[in-house]
């Protein structure tokens, strides 16, 4: 008998389009689809970490009681203009609780993990694959403009999405015989622009805005450069990327997405579904 292939998981950028993953993950798990490996770009790489670490159940308990209390703590600060409008610090301190993330380590993760993050000099990805796991996933979801970057062994970090969006390539990197990607750049409902006569959006608008803009262009390349296996894309077009409260209702919009990939998974993993 051939030995079982190895599953990786690509996870993709996306702020608040991000939650998607949770609706995707939850309905292969249930099918007892689960990874031996994973990789993920900036909110990928922060549900990633969080399955590596067998964190998963846990933080979908904290997504579903995030308020907005909680929510403007991670992104209001009082603090001079330096490098970003954001340190990123309580969101590390909440990823860093002992419920989540913790003191763990990359590489002493229970499952293999990959963080991507871009060097902003050198223009490509790098894979993070030791260290503090919070610090990894820091470096991973570094907006340019809005959180500070991460300087990590002579390197400018910024967010993963940029340069690699869907880390399929990382995910064979780990050693991933079939990668199943999750894409949440879903372009089919971009929002209202507005009209001439409307007030310009703000500058923290733009600079989402424009990260949004080049991760759809980098999802298109890159996933023609490095296919998955099986690709999985909820439409969530909709969601603002820092709406992470109302953004909640991608969850299902994740497991239609799962449901509707059903049939090219039992192709890729029928000993699964053969049980």
């Amino acid at each position: 008998m051939s030995a079982r292939p190895k599953i990786g998981f690509a996870l993709g950028s996306g702020g608040a389009r991000g939650w998607a993953h949770l609706g995707v993950l939850r309905t292969l798990f249930a099918w007892g689809i689960r990874p031996d490996v994973v990789a993920g770009a900036s909110i990928g790489a922060l549900i990633g970490a969080m399955i590596a670490a067998g964190r998963f159940e846990a933080f979908e308990r904290e997504v579903a009681a995030l308020n907005l209390m909680r929510l403007t703590a991670f992104f209001v600060e009082v603090r001079l203009w330096r490098r970003g409008m954001l340190s990123g610090r309580p969101v590390m301190e909440w990823l860093g609780r002992p419920e989540l993330l913790g003191a763990s380590r990359v590489e002493a993760l229970p499952l293999p993990f990959a963080a991507v993050a871009t060097d902003l000099y050198r223009e490509e990805p790098v894979m993070l694959r030791t260290g503090r796991a919070v610090d990894a996933v820091r470096a991973s979801i570094a907006i340019p403009g809005v959180f500070d970057p991460v300087v990590r062994e002579g390197r400018i970090l910024v967010d993963g999405g940029l340069t690699d969006p869907v880390p399929v390539a990382a995910a064979r990197a780990l050693g991933a015989d079939i990668v199943i990607a999750v894409d949440v750049n879903d372009r089919a409902m971009p929002p209202p622009a507005p009209n001439a006569d409307e007030t310009p959006p703000s500058l923290l608008a733009t600079l989402i805005q424009t990260e949004r803009l080049v991760e759809n262009t980098m999802s298109r390349i890159t996933l023609e450069r490095a296919k998955p296996d099986v690709l999985i894309r909820p439409r969530v077009g909709g969601v603002q990327t820092l709406d992470f409260i109302g953004g909640r209702t991608a969850v299902e919009a994740g497991a239609e997405a799962a449901r509707a990939a059903r049939h090219a998974l039992q192709e890729v993993l029928p000993h699964v579904f053969d049980r």
